[in-house]
């Protein structure tokens, strides 16, 4: 496989390439090694602001003269993706659905994971369905709320934390996730199924 400049980084150490989508070394001393995949959050600033209003925020050049959010302009052309490690055939949900259904509910290579989307801070995250040794499926219940369909309890779809009934108290595990064109995910996860 042909590796472009914008799917690669490069590590400051060993000058090593790696893929952004993968977390794999793909050429250099630490060729076929894997980073761990942390959680992270894609939001706009006013969600954020509204949901954790004490944030320090960390000033840094911009690469860019100007930022275009082709995400929301052509939303077609993207996918939320959870990729659960190279090799593995790692899910994806295409983002006109997430604009459509907030909440979906998905089974891949032996994961139950949950992934929902916020309109209002343009936001999707993913969580692990697995709770307490059970295996827990969603509805949507309202803007930013969702229901479990085994008791009936609402959670919050962007905290992943139950707010009312039996299981109040509780969290989801946030998984990591991320945006990504379309076709790269096709070419990096090829057996990865996306849900339109």
């Amino acid at each position: 496989m042909l590796w472009k400049r914008s799917l690669v980084m490069r590590d400051v150490e060993t000058g090593s390439l790696w893929s952004h989508l993968l977390g794999k070394c793909m050429r250099g001393k630490l060729e076929g090694q894997e980073l761990e995949l942390l959680p992270g959050v894609m939001t706009n600033w006013q969600e954020w602001r509204e949901r954790y209003p004490d944030t320090k925020v960390l000033g840094m050049s911009r690469t860019a003269k100007r930022y275009v959010q082709g995400i929301w302009e052509n939303p077609g052309r993207y996918v939320f993706g959870i990729p659960l490690g190279a090799g593995r055939p790692s899910p994806a949900v295409a983002i006109k659905k997430l604009m459509r259904a907030p909440v979906v509910n998905l089974d891949a290579a032996g994961q139950s994971v949950l992934v929902t989307f916020s309109p209002e801070g343009q936001r999707a995250q993913a969580f692990d369905r697995e709770h307490d040794g059970k295996t827990l499926r969603f509805e949507s219940d309202g803007a930013e709320g969702m229901r479990d369909l085994g008791t009936g309890s609402t959670w919050d779809a962007v905290t992943g934390k139950c707010v009312k009934g039996q299981l109040k108290g509780r969290k989801l595990t946030l998984r990591p996730g991320t945006i990504s064109y379309r076709e790269a995910w096709r070419n990096f996860f090829p057996k990865g199924q996306i849900t339109d």
